[in-house]
């Protein structure tokens, strides 16, 4: 049997029944959604496996669980970077190893990559593009072999295998009796808090729009969208440039088949220069499928980076580089306690300075930087750790930005050929036509306000999220303007607690529980996969305590339905 999100009952806006409650909604279907249900339905299991008596009392606790799942794309399971709108041809930006570290999920993957990789990696696929095919032969060799550790392969993988490891949880747990789950496509607008119960809006402002109720929420909802050029955008269209707001929205493939018909319709050949603001993960991802394409490759003359650092990650080695270079003024700093999250900030800034000038590449001193950081990390004062997870973090983690080789080879080759230039500064406006297309932005530490004196053919936007507090998300906005979600002091994310709420039975998972610092975790970043297999685990673990202690503490309990819900409270 295959489990999709049509073979179950996949609601749709014009069949919600108001009446029905879901003991537990999960707004967002990707790999926050995913961990978080893995964790949760084996921790049902458990305590199915261990029940050998259930008294009319307690039976009330042993029933399904009803779940329902909110995806506002037409793709559940694999969020923006595994699967459609990040294409077949984007890498991961790190080693296997090192996106699970997690030994025995990394094998569970290593073990579905053996058993499939005939047609996940179908030559005549991956043939259709010259750096994918260029990456297949590279890489052919290891995969046969199972060695995948230490390969950047592409992240649409990983997808494929969510997809298919979730299914076969949801089967599994539903036919044991686990759950019941409903799938819902839709974008969730707004929540409100009724009588103890969240009633989860799914268009905005009818009184008598459709909803379902919830007692408890997991926000798995993603990053905050991208920060919007809107003036950059209208003038860009006004003159009839082609502006990418998003290379995801709604696919990297659409976008670069969009940024091809622009260009080649274009009647005015000089203009084939491409500008990109920012120089983030995205950016690599961006450059690397746009050289896929040969036709693309033949329309573009040059790109253009801008971006406040004009600079890539740094390359990540495939051999083990051994160097005597130590983090000087780290350690100096750790044996001179007091001291203060700033001043960590700035020792790892003169430690990665000095090895820049030694010609060290600070992706083989990452780990040695990174362990002295912790250990600083953890002599601060409370306050001084929260600066440090609010601001300083963030800061040192823009230095030690890596990435992979095959990523960084197409930024190579294209500075040799003179097609990549760098633009130090911050992207301000596209202004409207005045004889030219270019752009305006502030150079320099005094923040000198430019105009790029070259014609712009095309404009993509890849200047990472929005800060939460001025965030277009409709659900966002409503979320913080009901108290549901406060800002933290990051304005990354949500305040949550220690159990990941942020509001009674309201939990976070996902980039937006960046900026939080409790007894349990110093999150600063929460966008990798490691970090959400581990943080999902917790949340998993503390839903079902909670459930355990509803259920200890209830002898009856009536069906859920709007008639009750003070009842079900």
């Amino acid at each position: 049997m295959q489990y999709s999100s049509t073979s179950v009952p996949n609601l749709q806006p014009d069949r919600l029944q108001s009446e029905k409650c879901y003991e537990l909604a999960i707004i967002g279907a990707g790999i926050s959604s995913v961990y978080t249900l893995i964790h949760y339905v084996s921790l049902l299991e458990q305590s199915s496996s261990s029940v050998t008596f259930v008294s009319a009392a307690t039976e009330k606790q042993h029933q399904p669980v009803k779940i329902l799942v909110t995806e506002k794309s037409d793709e559940f399971w694999t969020g923006i970077p595994y699967g459609n709108r990040s294409g077949r041809n984007a890498l991961l930006i790190s080693p296997l190893i090192e996106f699970i570290p997690q030994q025995q999920e990394r094998e569970h993957f290593i073990d579905w990559l053996n058993q499939n990789r005939e047609w996940v990696f179908d030559p005549q696929t991956y043939s259709k593009g010259r750096l994918s095919n260029k990456w297949l032969q590279a890489n052919e060799t290891a995969m046969s072999e199972g060695r995948w550790d230490d390969l950047f392969i592409p992240r649409h993988t990983f997808g494929l295998y969510l997809k298919q490891r979730v299914t076969n949880l949801l089967v599994t747990a539903t036919a044991k009796g686990l759950i019941e789950v409903d799938l819902l496509t839709v974008d969730v607008q707004d929540v409100r808090w009724i009588e103890n119960i969240y009633r989860v809006d799914i268009t905005p402002s009818a009184e008598n729009a459709p909803h379902f109720w919830a007692k408890k929420l997991v926000l798995a909802i993603g990053s905050p969208p991208n920060v919007a050029f809107e003036s950059a955008r209208s003038n860009a269209l006004e003159q009839g440039i082609c502006y990418i707001d998003n290379m995801y929205e709604p696919s990297l493939d659409f976008n670069i088949d969009r940024l091809c018909k622009s260009l080649a319709s274009s009647d005015r050949p000089s203009q084939r220069q491409v500008l990109i603001v920012g120089s983030n993960a995205g950016t690599l991802d961006a450059l690397y499928s746009i050289n896929n394409s040969k036709l693309a490759t033949s329309l573009i003359d040059k790109f253009i980076v801008l971006s406040p650092n004009a600079a890539f990650p740094h390359r990540i080695s495939r051999e083990v580089v051994k160097t005597t270079y130590t983090p000087q003024h780290l350690l100096a700093l750790v044996k001179s306690a007091p001291f203060t999250a700033q001043q960590i900030f700035e020792a790892v800034e003169q430690d990665v300075a000095n090895a820049t000038a030694e010609n060290i590449n600070i992706s083989d001193i990452y780990i040695d930087i990174s362990k002295v950081v912790m250990q600083a990390l953890n002599q601060l004062t409370f306050d001084e750790q929260k600066q440090f997870v609010f601001k300083y973090a963030v800061e040192i983690g823009k230095l030690q930005r890596r990435a992979g080789g095959e990523y960084l080879d197409v930024v190579d080759a294209l500075i040799c050929q003179n097609k990549l230039e760098f633009l130090k500064g911050r992207f301000v406006r596209f202004p409207a036509a005045t004889g030219g297309s270019s752009c305006e932005y502030l150079a320099g530490a005094e923040r000198e306000q430019k105009v790029l004196d070259a014609p712009i053919g095309a404009i993509v936007n890849c200047a990472g999220f929005q800060d939460v507090t001025k965030s277009s998300s409709v659900l966002i906005q409503n979320l913080i303007r009901r108290k549901i979600c406060i800002p933290n002091d990051s304005h990354r994310g949500f305040v949550i607690d220690k159990n990941f709420e942020a509001s009674k039975n309201c939990y976070v998972m996902g980039p937006l529980i960046a900026g939080n610092i409790d007894g349990n975790f110093k999150v600063w970043h929460a966008e990798s996969c490691q970090r959400i297999i581990s943080l999902a685990q917790q949340l998993a673990q503390v839903l079902r305590q909670a459930e355990q202690m509803e259920s200890a503490s209830i002898v009856a309990v009536p069906d859920l339905d709007v008639g009750v819900l003070q009842a079900a409270a």
